[in-house]
């Protein structure tokens, strides 16, 4: 070492760095509007960006519906596609769409592009009014099987309650739905501002799917109360009811709302006093999964922390393998972890590095495994109270 008779600053590696939240309340949409181009992901933020999409389509009511639940704190960020002007004509191929041999994009491929352009995903995938199309469907669960996102999937329009129930036995249209779906019944009723009671026939309401509502109402459970907290028993804001009146008791295992929530559906009740709000918890793994990744907040709150761990890390890969390195990497995991079991967000976190984890033989091709232990935060769906008669009470009475 040079010899110096003096002052020295060295600039020493922090053993962690901070790991940022990633954007949850971020949907993608897809479907058909009167303007805008067609084949082309645009970002929206508020109701200026949506105006782009003129008021015809599917894309226009669906944004409507997002903004609706809008919050003090915000409102959803949009990816929206629009694949073409008239609702009528579209194929499950067209919301599809391919990959060119030159790399063009079009349909749901378009959403792939999404996080190298701007930095972030949908969270939430939507397609009213074509979700239930078969290629669509499979589409959506192949981009949620790769993503750990979430697709919002709508009945057809004109289900019925018992449609609905049969639809998720073995062989019927919804019964390979799995645990990236959350699977939505019926169709809400919507205010026609069209309406005028004095034309005879005239619609005082309009069929509208259930998923951009509900979408919205995730993303603004998100701003408000955090990613962690289920959107059930949420007040959903713009509708006037259901387009098929369900039973609905809070102590009846046998109403028709409850019996919905056992099939892996979620469905939404009106709660006296408090308007229209959704109801379940589960996604539609559920009743196949009964694990705890069945609830929708669950599957949530590990892909969160999987894509906030993982952008955290980058800076890690390819350094070399030395304690500090080891050490830095486990710190910032269990900052994070931390941070979120003092937000309420998890009950319990730890990550470790583990030597039965790491064989050698493993180590030498530069491959690490951290094991995280992760207690989530689950919803309280089920209440009870038991009820003691005591009369040895009497006995104080003077």
């Amino acid at each position: 070492m040079a010899f110096l008779h003096g002052i020295e600053h060295l600039n020493l590696p922090s053993d962690f760095r901070p790991v940022n939240d990633i954007v949850t309340a971020v949907i993608g949409l897809i479907g058909t509007s009167d303007a805008a181009e067609h084949n082309q992901l645009v970002l929206c933020a508020n109701e200026k960006d949506d105006a782009q999409f003129g008021a015809g389509g599917t894309i226009p009511e669906a944004l409507k519906a997002i903004r609706l639940q809008a919050t003090r704190r915000g409102s959803a960020l949009v990816f929206v596609v629009s694949v073409d002007e008239s609702t009528a004509t579209i194929t499950g191929t067209d919301i599809v769409g391919e990959v060119s041999p030159t790399g063009k994009r079009t349909g749901l491929k378009l959403f792939e592009t999404a996080k190298n352009k701007h930095g972030f995903e949908p969270m939430i995938y939507i397609s009213p009014r074509f979700s239930a199309l078969g290629a669509v469907k499979a589409e959506l669960q192949a981009i949620c099987a790769r993503t750990e996102a979430m697709a919002y999937i709508d009945t057809p329009d004109g289900f019925t309650f018992d449609e609905a129930i049969g639809s998720r036995g073995t062989t019927g249209e919804f019964a390979n739905l799995d645990d990236g779906q959350k699977l939505l019944f019926p169709h809400f009723l919507v205010a026609n501002p069209a309406y005028n009671p004095a034309v005879s026939g005239s619609e005082k309401f309009l069929t509208q799917p259930m998923s951009a509502f509900m979408a919205g109402l995730r993303a603004k459970v998100d701003l408000e109360e955090g990613w962690h907290t289920s959107s059930s028993n949420h007040r959903v804001y713009g509708v006037e009811g259901m387009d098929v009146d369900l039973t609905f008791s809070l102590g009846d295992p046998n109403s028709e709302a409850n019996m919905l929530n056992a099939a892996g559906f979620v469905t939404a009740v009106s709660m006296f006093g408090n308007g229209i709000v959704e109801w379940g918890n589960y996604s539609a793994g559920f009743p196949g999964n009964t694990g705890v990744d069945a609830f929708e907040c669950v599957r949530r709150t590990r892909a969160i922390m999987k894509r906030a761990i993982e952008q955290a890390c980058i800076p890690f890969i390819d350094r070399p393998f030395i304690q500090a390195n080891v050490d830095a990497i486990r710190n910032t995991v269990n900052q994070y972890l931390n941070s979120l079991m003092a937000q309420g967000k998890l009950v319990y976190g730890k990550c470790f590095y583990r030597p039965e984890s790491n064989p050698t033989s493993q180590l030498a091709v530069g491959h690490l495994t951290f094991d995280i232990d992760f207690t989530p935060a689950l919803p309280m769906q089920r209440l009870t109270f038991t009820y003691t008669i005591d009369l040895n009470q009497l006995a104080n009475i003077a």
